[in-house]
């Protein structure tokens, strides 16, 4: 497992959840010593947003039991940056859009929307 994915599974706060409706919580909290806030930025450090990304990712193969591979970013947007220290929480739910299984993401500190994403992802075998 590179840094990157060992730093979110160590960010992760708690077991995650689920609805009816099949939509994905976690909260995570990114301590200032994770490797991916390293040189982004010094003295300012924000998540980048590839493990915004890859923090669905992982949510979604957890929950799966299969590791998952990202095969498109349909639509993103980062709207505020997250901050060492800040819980985030990630929610996503399966959706299909034209005849493809895709995950609508949405990420948020406290009230305040981080960022939003449709990404399609694809079963890669073995465990997350």
């Amino acid at each position: 497992m590179n840094k990157i994915l060992q730093g979110i599974a160590e960010a992760a706060l708690g077991a995650v959840t689920t609805d009816d409706m099949g939509t994905l919580e976690r909260h995570y909290c990114f301590t200032n010593n994770f490797t991916g806030f390293a040189g982004h930025f010094p003295e300012h450090p924000i998540l980048p947003a590839i493990v915004e990304i890859m923090a669905v990712v992982s949510l979604v193969g957890e929950q799966t039991g299969c590791r998952q591979r990202l095969v498109a970013v349909e639509d993103a947007k980062f709207l505020n940056p997250v901050r060492p220290d800040q819980e985030l929480l990630v929610r996503c739910r399966p959706r299909t859009v034209r005849g493809k299984l895709l995950y609508d993401a949405q990420l948020t500190v406290g009230n305040t929307i981080t960022a939003s994403m449709l990404i399609e992802l694809a079963c890669t075998g073995g465990l997350p």
